[in-house]
């Protein structure tokens, strides 16, 4: 009963193990394919180098202990899910594009814990036979087989992978919501779940042992909680889980690199005082849109652009620009007029939500940044456009008129209980005035232009 409980809880440990260091690493590497094939890597090299392991011990005259086995297992796949950021930053330090840093992180990370959990099924098979056979060229399966009996080593072999099936669900949660799944506790748990189920069937002085470790990697993960632990690491994870795009995106916002190709307050604080000086009679409206056209390709932090646009912006603008800005953490520009706009983030919210002053007094318009999205200025004469992306259209369902555009800004409740989708901002930049016009759909109707408002330009004096 022992064999066929631990060969169990370590098919269970095993894929859980893994799939938690893949989520773990997914803030610095990204969520793509080529992160997940690495871990897929890992956990197969883990499974032969436990075959190995199994195998040398059997020759040896025996199979090791299962139980000490399966407790160090456990205990070293805390540690290594404690270690995966401190693994993580200090490869893509040395070079963060290089292409092989996911393959070498998650190698390291893993490896030696998943080696470990893949020993104990072979290792239980082996474990009666105390004198190899003469035949050496036999396969490690066929001599198992031989030691037990096929029914019994299918029964070992199948609870290894019902044990996994389960080790997939435990982390079901994880991998669909992880908004509400706190990634690193439930890595720890499973780790803890099967070191303690190692630990009933070892004798007393490897659970005193074994306890002690348990209690000290319980006593460090508080005083000194891993960068995992962070809100901030979960906000990324959430982040880049949904998104799945490249990699390093996490890595690249914390990392204080020399060199980055980020703008500082100091140098935003210049630059909004030279467009402001240099203009006369032009709105903030469209300062802003010279602001963030002259960016270059750079890194810009939200609280350093946004306290750039209060000097640009003027004191009628601000209510309807700043609560813009300050749900942003940071814009990437492309130098051509495509900026890339990370908002902030709380965990698990929806998006981020802001209002700016309605039509008459009181009245306010509420606005939902669903996820992060993209402007895209242009300037033709005296004509600015801001595109807001990415941009889908989706077929018309049953209850829809017409073919629906989508952005992730959203204006909420536009026409009665129904949201529309922003596609753009027009500022059209006359003589004596500025004409705001905004491009939208909703579930109902055509794509239109609406008239905003006009602001008159008052000449500087």
């Amino acid at each position: 009963m022992r064999q066929q409980v631990l060969c169990f809880v370590a098919g269970a440990s095993l894929s859980a193990f893994f799939i938690h260091v893949g989520m773990l690493a997914t803030p610095f590497f990204g969520a793509g394919a080529f992160l997940w094939s690495n871990v897929l890597a890992a956990l197969i090299g883990a499974s032969v180098l436990g075959e190995l392991v199994a195998f040398a011990r059997w020759r040896q005259g025996g199979g090791a202990p299962l139980a000490p086995l399966a407790a160090i297992a456990g205990i070293l796949g805390w540690l290594a899910l404690y270690l995966v950021p401190l693994v993580c930053r200090t490869i893509l330090d040395r070079d963060p594009a290089w292409t092989y840093a996911p393959a070498l992180a998650v190698g390291v990370i893993a490896v030696i814990p998943g080696a470990l959990l893949s020993a104990i099924v072979p290792t239980a098979l082996a474990g009666s036979q105390k004198e190899p056979p003469a035949d050496h060229d036999s396969t490690s399966t066929r001599l198992r087989i031989q030691t037990h009996g096929p029914r019994e080593a299918l029964v070992l072999r199948g609870l290894g992978l019902a044990g996994a099936l389960v080790g997939v669900a435990v982390c079901a949660l994880a991998v669909f919501r992880p908004e509400r799944a706190d990634v690193w506790l439930s890595g720890y748990g499973s780790a803890a779940a099967t070191a303690v189920a190692a630990l009933v069937y070892s004798g007393k002085a490897a659970r005193v042992v074994g306890g002690l470790l348990l209690a000290g990697l319980v006593a460090l993960s508080a005083a000194r909680p891993s960068e995992v632990q962070t809100t901030e690491f979960a906000v990324a994870l959430e982040r880049a889980w949904r998104a799945g795009r490249g990699a390093g995106s996490y890595y690249l916002r914390t990392a204080d690199e020399e060199g980055a190709a980020t703008l500082g307050d100091d140098a935003l604080t210049a630059q909004a005082k030279k467009i402001k000086g240099a203009e006369r009679e032009t709105p903030g409206v469209i300062l802003a849109c010279e602001m963030l056209l002259s960016l270059g390709d750079v890194r810009v932090k939200g609280e350093g652009l946004r306290r750039s646009m209060d000097l640009v912006l003027s004191q009628e603008a601000k209510p309807f620009l700043l609560p813009f800005f300050d749900q942003i953490e940071e814009i990437n520009s492309n130098g051509n007029g495509l900026l890339s706009v990370t908002l902030r983030r709380e965990r698990g919210e929806e998006g981020r939500r802001f209002t700016i002053p309605g039509e008459k007094p009181g009245e306010v318009v509420n606005f939902l940044f669903k996820d992060d999205f993209t402007i895209h200025i242009t300037r033709e004469r005296s004509v600015w456009r801001l595109a807001f992306g990415p941009l889908t259209t989706r077929r018309a369902g049953i209850f829809d008129l017409n073919d629906t555009n989508e952005t992730p800004l959203r204006v909420v409740n536009a026409v009665w209980v129904i949201d529309a989708s922003v596609l753009g901002l027009i500022f059209e930049d006359y003589h004596d005035r500025l004409v705001v016009k905004a491009v939208a759909q909703g579930q109902i109707g055509d794509v239109k232009t609406v008239e905003v408002g006009t602001i008159k330009k008052v000449p500087k004096k």
